[in-house]
């Protein structure tokens, strides 16, 4: 064995006098009975029962006799037990490494009395509530395709139009200084938390116990890099920069066709001065009212100001209706 790779005797149990804890090497037939040793029966001890390998030179792991089926050092040429040529034999199994970690730390194959008990319900408890979720969702689904046919007559039109007026202001505002726009002034810089990071903080270490196949097993130590997470300090600054910012809306509305839609009058003094105002977004909105021939109720189509004038008052559209809303399918309206 190389240096750094300790080589421990496996442990192995008589199944037919109930002798515990043979070794794997030194007892090759039980020291109860003189029964053979069985290679399946070999299993690793716990780290206080260890039994170091002193001066067994490893030749490799056991074979199986072909005709009897004891294990034999793989040295040998034939069988000691039935005296068979070992020629044909194949190796004996191998238990899977077992790894061990470190202290405080339950293994994934410990016994299930030393593992933190299992919260059987939960599973249940989120199989229910996601089915009651998702039985709401499907009612609310329903509920919100559900139509039925209707006739729908003009019974008003109405029109808005806004303009919003911007004006150029010096804002002060907390940003992270590499944020920060060109044209801002820097009024002050500090050093602030923005976030964590991760920095290495040394190893997580457990032992991989390996069968060798002959009795012994040696151990390997496994370590895995650990990380902490740590603030990450960066500069904060407060500035000041210049900004256009909403001031106002201008608004403009009507009632009925009769009244042509018209932008508000916006007045602005124009530049890019402190306190200097422009013209910002223009926004428009044109709605039809109906009322549901069937039941009287009211409803409301928006729609482009090129088909507004379309919807005459007193004519009649053919469509369909949310049964629960009470919403008409705009998009689909054919003229009676």
């Amino acid at each position: 064995m190389s240096h750094g790779e300790p080589v421990y005797q496996m442990l192995w149990d008589c199944r037919y006098c109930g002798q515990k804890k043979l070794l794997g090497i030194t007892h090759r037939f039980c020291a109860g009975c003189g029964a053979p040793q069985d290679p399946n029966a070999r299993y690793f001890p716990a780290d206080h029962e260890k039994v170091a390998v002193q001066g067994h030179p490893y030749v490799g792991a056991d074979v199986a006799c072909p005709a009897c089926r004891q294990p034999m050092a793989r040295a040998a040429k034939c069988c000691t037990n039935c005296g068979s040529p070992l020629d044909k034999g194949g190796d004996v199994a191998r238990r899977a490494d077992v790894v061990v970690p470190p202290p405080g730390v339950v293994p994934a194959n410990a016994p299930m009395q030393a593992r933190p008990p299992a919260k059987s319900s939960l599973g249940l408890i989120l199989g229910i509530v996601g089915g009651v979720l998702l039985l709401l969702v499907a009612s609310v689904l329903v509920m919100a395709l559900w139509k039925r046919e209707g006739v729908f007559e003009v019974s008003g039109h109405s029109w808005e139009r806004h303009i919003t007026i911007e004006r150029h202001e010096a804002v002060k505002k907390s940003v992270w200084c590499d944020d920060a726009p060109g044209n801002a002034r820097v009024l002050s810089r500090r050093k602030e938390q923005r976030g964590t990071k991760k920095e290495p903080d040394g190893e997580t270490c457990g032992m991989r116990k390996q069968d060798l196949g002959n009795g012994s097993y040696k151990e390997v130590k496994e370590c895995t890099p650990k990380f902490k997470e740590v603030p990450q300090m960066e500069d904060r600054c407060d500035i000041e920069v210049t900004e256009w910012r909403r001031a106002r809306t201008l608004t403009e509305k009507g009632a009925s066709l009769a009244e042509a839609p018209r932008w508000p009058a916006a007045r602005t003094s124009g530049g890019t001065c402190i306190g200097c105002e422009r013209e910002g977004p223009r926004t428009e909105r044109y709605t039809v009212e109906f009322v549901d021939a069937k039941d009287g109720s009211s409803a409301t189509c928006e729609v482009p100001e090129a088909q507004w004038a379309a919807f005459a008052k007193g004519s009649k559209w053919k469509g369909n209706v949310r049964v629960m809303t009470g919403g008409i399918d705009c998009d689909n309206l054919a003229r009676l």
